[in-house]
């Protein structure tokens, strides 16, 4: 322990003059994002996205759905808006889970299933 405080080194660099928060800091990684790596986790993220979109519009769904009430007559104003919700939601939700569905496939990759790859590489 005695020879701890000889192998650390303290020195620090002092900002440039009138330097605060630079606003390059907060400029995103570009050669990161244009990566294979960036580009998959990107995709991730969109496919987590829509997902849970599609989650939450399977419950509005529902719920317009299910509060229509049944003692109100069809034609009628109220009744008209649930409706014109429901189908709204429903139209949204198909169209995130097809998306999900398609960011999925595209993040597993086409045909990248091990049985595929190892008939691919001669193993058979």
């Amino acid at each position: 322990m005695a020879e701890f405080p000889s192998k650390v080194s303290t020195r620090t660099s002092s900002p440039a003059q009138g330097a605060g928060a630079s606003v390059s800091a907060l400029r995103p990684d570009l050669g990161f994002v244009r990566s294979s790596l960036g580009a998959l986790m990107l995709l991730q993220l969109l496919m987590i996205f829509n997902v849970g979109a599609t989650v939450l519009y399977i419950t509005a769904f529902i719920t317009c759905s299910a509060a229509v009430e049944l003692t109100s007559l069809k034609g009628t104003r109220p009744y008209n808006q649930r409706a014109a919700a429901s189908f709204f939601a429903c139209l949204v939700m198909i169209a995130y889970g097809v998306s999900a569905f398609f960011s999925f496939q595209a993040w597993r990759g086409v045909g990248s299933n091990a049985a595929t790859s190892q008939m691919a590489g001669g193993y058979a």
